[in-house]
């Protein structure tokens, strides 16, 4: 398998997966992988990886794309994006911008230091009513007025139906590509969604589309208990929050995954917060937040779970030479390097949490790379199905935000 899941201090949950509520829920969300009744497994197996490489070859001719979207609209591809691209690059092309939020400052500022006669902007919205990206739409149309054969520098992806953005599409001759309505938001990483920011960075969206599959085909399989070993700690988590466990921290040690778990969040959040019930989720970034949050991790509430993600140590690495001064050196680094320093905090860390008795998992990549985070998505999107179903949730909708939208509408018609 491409990465592996160790679990501390939940020894004493290990004879609930004889119980009948968790051996109905997996037969629940077998029967349903294995009929493909979620849209994203639909999807992924689908052949249509040819429409988003021809987009994206089109989009690599721009110098600029901005990606218009919010929520599940941007993270997934954010995601993939930031596995990929180079940090600290200034020379990418097409430079990468996702427009998330409605800050008029932050956009008016990209907008002054971009090319746009060279810029091409992807609106995605699944419901074709998001306010905010409408919003961004319009500013940037504005803006962008006098910018030749603005109709062509425009791709739309929403449903095939009625709404607002199919409209301004369909009247202003839009390139439109459909978003697949079987498909929500948070689940559209697999579909173009997803795959078109990863194309346009390098992302290699055909192997991570076979890493998805290849845990699905071991979790069909049942190869050596697969499905308990990986469903367990979520198993556990839920039975720790009926003892007041209510927060999920998920903290990855890499900087390739810092959007990870922002995506993960809202996956998680949207999914299983319903009929007052769900767990926080908290992401945190190691080693950075072990100065920030790790304090309140160790001597704060018992009321978190933890989850780990780190690549395995590199074999070969660079080892720092800490020389300084005329014949002086920091022996404490010196001939290790910064990888092995990464892990043995990581190491340190959770050897910490685990003497304070604090549930845990570690999950370990065996590299980072198109295959691995596939499959790694893959079982996310999965665990969380299942958590959703164990307490019965539908993880597909989240009707409490509505309320939300219709009073903006309210105060806008108002103002």
């Amino acid at each position: 398998m491409l990465f592996s899941q160790s679990s501390f201090n939940l020894d004493v949950f290990k004879s609930e997966l004889k119980s009948k509520d968790y051996i109905s829920t997996k037969e629940k969300i077998l029967k349903d992988i294995s009929s493909k009744s979620f849209g994203f497994l639909q999807d992924i197996y689908s052949d249509n990886l040819d429409e988003i490489i021809c987009l994206a070859k089109h989009l690599r001719s721009f110098e600029n794309v901005l990606f218009l979207g919010t929520g599940g609209s941007s993270l997934g591809g954010k995601t993939l994006v930031s596995t990929k691209k180079i940090f600290f690059s200034k020379n990418s092309s097409p430079k990468l911008y996702f427009l998330e939020n409605i800050d008029e400052w932050s956009i008016l500022r990209l907008t002054e230091r971009i090319n746009l006669q060279k810029t091409a902007i992807v609106v995605i919205s699944k419901s074709g009513e998001t306010i905010e990206t409408l919003s961004q739409f319009f500013f940037l149309k504005n803006v962008m007025k006098n910018i030749n054969n603005f109709n062509k520098k425009v791709f739309i992806i929403t449903e095939e139906k009625k709404s607002t953005l199919k409209e301004i599409q369909e009247e202003e001759n839009f390139k439109f590509f459909e978003h697949k309505k079987n498909i929500g938001g948070r689940f559209s990483v697999f579909s173009i969604v997803g795959l078109l920011p990863a194309s346009l960075a390098g992302f290699e969206i055909s192997s991570f589309r076979e890493g998805g599959k290849l845990f699905l085909k071991h979790l069909l399989n049942d190869d050596s208990d697969f499905f308990d070993n990986h469903f367990f700690p979520a198993l556990s988590l839920i039975y720790l929050n009926k003892k007041n466990y209510n927060i999920s921290v998920f903290m990855p040690y890499s900087d390739r995954l810092d959007n990870l778990s922002f995506w993960y969040r809202q996956l998680w959040a949207e999914s299983i917060g319903k009929n007052k019930r769900g767990i926080t989720p908290v992401n945190a970034l190691g080693t950075v937040d072990q100065h920030s949050q790790l304090q309140l991790y160790l001597d704060g509430p018992s009321d978190k779970f933890f989850t780990f993600i780190s690549e395995k140590q590199k074999k070969q690495k660079k080892k720092l030479d800490c020389s300084f001064g005329k014949d002086k050196k920091y022996p404490l680094l010196h001939n290790k390097s910064l990888d092995n320093l990464f892990h043995f905090e990581l190491k340190a860390t959770i050897e910490t949490l685990k003497q304070k008795k604090k549930p845990l998992r570690l999950i370990e990549l065996d590299e980072i790379n198109e295959k691995v985070i596939g499959s790694l998505m893959m079982f996310l999107f999965l665990e969380t199905i299942f958590s959703c179903y164990f307490i019965n949730v539908d993880p597909f909708n989240q009707p409490a935000v509505e309320e939300g939208k219709f009073l903006t509408k309210k105060f806008l018609e108002n103002e």
